[in-house]
């Protein structure tokens, strides 16, 4: 009940105060934009799904909604997805592609350098992230609490940025815990960014999430040579 009520407040938030989907998602994720200007009806359907339900929530999005916002008929958005948990499905499919792209970009990293580049994204903007949440964890985290069939979905799609976190941790040799630490301290500041629309609040909390880590990344170099 707890986290319905927290789904419904945030909803009803960015709904009220006209939120709109930033160009950039965190500068690196891609364009929602770019994407809806694609040829093919479907794509140009997932985009502004994928809009939607970052700027109000899956509960908040009708498929009205989402017609007007790709500028596809009702009728013909039924052609490509007969109920909302495919469209729900599509999306997610659309938010792993851009997760994975995040992390091919990172994969040529060293693990230090490649937590002080994660630490760069996620600071790249600060407002997107007390709006909208983690792209990824906040969909999830709804779908949750609203009982969809695609929740399990989202999960896997944490799970995936979860892991990849998981494996610079242990590659610096970080205790087995620093990961899931960082996790939860991350997600925690999303989300209290998020209640409180307060962009400098994510922004201060992530920077000493990074002074932190990266000065023990530093501790741990010195003390190996």
């Amino acid at each position: 009940m707890a986290e319905e009520r927290l789904v419904g407040l945030l909803t009803h938030s960015n709904r009220e105060k006209g939120h709109q989907h930033p160009a950039l998602l965190h500068g690196i994720l891609r364009p929602v934009e770019a994407i809806q200007e694609a040829s093919t009806k479907r794509t140009r359907i997932v985009a502004a799904a994928l809009r939607h339900y970052r700027t109000f929530g899956v509960g908040g999005t009708t498929l009205k909604d989402v017609s007007a916002a790709s500028a596809v008929p009702l009728g013909n958005l039924y052609y490509y997805f007969k109920t909302r948990n495919e469209l729900a499905l599509a999306v997610l499919e659309e938010c792993e592609h851009e997760l994975r792209t995040l992390l091919q970009q990172l994969a040529p990293l060293a693990p230090s350098a490649w937590l002080a580049a994660y630490f760069e994204w996620l600071l790249a903007d600060p407002d997107s992230a007390a709006r909208l949440g983690c792209p990824f964890g906040a969909l999830a985290l709804e779908l949750r609490a609203l009982h969809d069939p695609a929740a399990e979905r989202a999960a896997g799609i944490v799970a995936i940025y979860f892991e990849a976190l998981e494996a610079q941790m242990k590659a610096l040799q970080f205790p087995a815990t620093a990961a899931d630490d960082l996790f939860i301290a991350v997600q925690g500041a999303y989300a209290v960014a998020r209640v409180k629309g307060d962009a400098a609040f994510f922004q201060v909390s992530v920077q000493r999430l990074r002074d932190r880590t990266m000065s023990l990344i530093d501790t741990a170099s010195g003390t190996a040579r």
